[in-house]
C-alpha cells in the first residue's frame, strides 16, 4: 500500500521549481525593460514632430496648492481646425493622478491612474554649500532615486457630442524587475448584439483587446510581444501580433560639454548616470509586414540624436502586388542652459524644427515649424508660436 505521505510531493516539487527560477532570476540581476507604449519614448523625445503647433497656442497653468492645479489652453490660427479653448484640471498625491479637460465645444476627457506600488518620492540628500569655496569647485547636484517597479490601473474617458466618437479604456499595466506586461480594453461590451451569423438570443463580446509583454534577457537586450483582438462590430473581427526587441547597452561615460571651463561643474540638467546612453528599438507586425524601427543616443550633457525607419513589406496576392515601400528620418536635440532645439529632416522632403525657450520664472517660449519640399510649388509649410505661464 503506497504511503499517504507521498501525495503532496508534486505540489512540493512545483514550488520548488519555482523557488529556483525565482533565485535564477535574481541572481542575473536583469534590469527592467520599461513598459510596451516607451519601446521607443527616447526617439519620440527627441523628434519634433510630436511638439509641433500650427497657428498660436497659449497655455497657462496655475498651480493652487502642491497636489492640485488648474489649466487654460487656447489654441487658434490652424489651416484645419477651428479656434478652440480647453479648460483642465490635475490632482495627483502620492499613489492617484486625476485629469479632467472640457473644451468649448461641449468634449469631455478624463483619466484616472492608481499605482497600487508607489512609493512617497523622498528627495536625495543635496550636498550642502560651502561658502569658503569658490562655484566651480561646489559639489554638484544629486538626482533622487527613481521607483523601478510600479503597477498602475488607469482609466480612461473621452465623450462627446458626436455619434460614434465616445471612448473609455480600461488598462493596467505592471513594470516588474526584469519583465513587464500591459493590459488593455478600449470600449469593453461582454454584452453587445450577436453576429449575423450567430444564434437568435445570443450576444457578443465587442471591443478592442491588447495584451503586451517584456522580458530582459540579458543585461542590454528585451524581447516582447503584443497581440491585438479588435473586434468594434459584431461581424468584424481581426487579430494581430507584434514582436518587439530592445537594445540598451550599459551606460557609457558623457564627456563634459565643450562650452564648460575645465573643472566648473555643469550649469545644463544632470544627467542620471544609471540611465543608458543609446537604445536601439525595433517592433513588427509579420501580418501588416510593418516594420519600425529607432536609434537614439545621447553624445554629451547637452546633445541628443535619433534615427527612425518604418518600413512596409506585404507578399503580392489575389488582391493586388506587393508593396515596398518605406521613410526613414534623423533628428537631434540641443539644449542651451535656457532652451532645447530640436529639429529633423526625413527622406519624404520634410523638414521640422521646434524652440522652447524658458525666458524667466515659468513663462516659456515655443516657435515651430515644417515645410515639406515633397508636395511641390516650393514646399508647403506650417508655424506655430505659442507662450505657456505657470504661475
Amino acid at each position: 500500500m503506497a504511503d499517504a505521505s507521498a501525495k503532496p510531493q508534486a505540489p512540493a516539487a512545483v514550488g520548488g521549481l519555482f523557488d529556483r527560477i525565482a533565485a535564477f532570476r535574481q541572481k542575473m540581476n536583469l534590469p527592467t525593460p520599461g513598459s510596451w507604449e516607451g519601446l521607443h519614448r527616447e526617439a519620440k523625445m527627441v523628434q519634433p514632430t510630436n511638439f509641433l503647433i500650427e497657428g498660436a497656442k497659449f497655455d497657462l497653468t496655475s498651480v493652487l496648492t502642491p497636489h492640485f492645479q488648474v489649466m487654460h489652453s487656447f489654441s487658434w490660427g490652424a489651416s484645419q481646425f477651428p479656434p478652440t479653448y480647453h479648460f483642465g484640471t490635475v490632482y495627483a498625491k502620492d499613489k492617484i493622478m486625476l485629469h479632467g479637460q472640457v473644451d468649448d465645444q461641449g468634449g469631455l476627457q478624463a483619466r484616472a491612474n492608481y499605482n497600487w506600488l508607489a512609493q512617497p518620492a523622498n528627495p536625495a540628500a543635496q550636498p550642502a554649500y560651502d561658502p569658503t569655496k569658490p562655484p566651480h569647485e561646489q559639489p554638484p547636484p544629486q538626482l533622487p532615486e527613481q521607483p523601478k517597479l510600479s503597477s498602475t490601473s488607469k482609466v480612461t474617458a473621452h465623450f462627446t457630442n458626436q455619434p460614434g466618437q465616445n471612448m473609455v479604456q480600461l488598462e493596467h499595466d505592471h513594470v516588474g524587475s526584469d519583465y513587464s506586461f500591459n493590459v488593455k480594453a478600449v470600449n469593453p461590451n461582454p454584452v453587445d448584439k450577436a453576429a449575423s451569423w450567430g444564434k437568435k438570443g445570443s450576444s457578443s463580446t465587442t471591443g478592442i483587446y491588447q495584451l503586451a509583454y517584456l522580458q530582459s534577457v540579458t543585461q542590454s537586450v528585451a524581447l516582447g510581444t503584443e497581440f491585438v483582438y479588435n473586434r468594434m462590430m459584431a461581424d468584424v473581427e481581426e487579430s494581430s501580433l507584434s514582436y518587439a526587441l530592445r537594445y540598451a547597452p550599459p551606460p557609457s561615460p558623457l564627456p563634459p560639454p565643450t562650452t564648460v571651463p575645465p573643472g566648473m561643474p555643469s550649469p545644463f540638467p544632470p544627467v542620471d548616470p544609471k540611465s543608458p546612453t543609446q537604445v536601439f528599438t525595433a517592433t513588427f507586425q509579420p501580418g501588416s509586414g510593418l516594420l519600425h524601427s529607432t536609434y537614439w543616443r545621447r553624445l554629451n550633457q547637452r546633445l541628443e540624436v535619433c534615427a527612425e525607419v518604418q518600413l512596409l513589406m506585404t507578399k503580392g496576392g489575389r488582391m493586388g502586388e506587393g508593396r515596398r515601400e518605406g521613410i526613414a528620418s534623423v533628428g537631434f536635440k540641443l539644449d542651451t542652459i535656457n532652451a532645447s532645439i530640436r529639429g529633423m529632416v526625413d527622406t519624404m522632403g520634410r523638414l521640422s524644427a521646434v524652440l522652447e525657450e524658458r525666458i524667466v520664472g515659468g513663462l516659456a517660449f515655443h516657435l515651430s515649424g515644417e515645410i515639406d519640399y515633397a508636395k511641390g510649388g516650393g514646399g508647403q509649410g506650417r508655424v506655430g508660436i505659442g507662450f505657456t505661464l505657470e504661475a
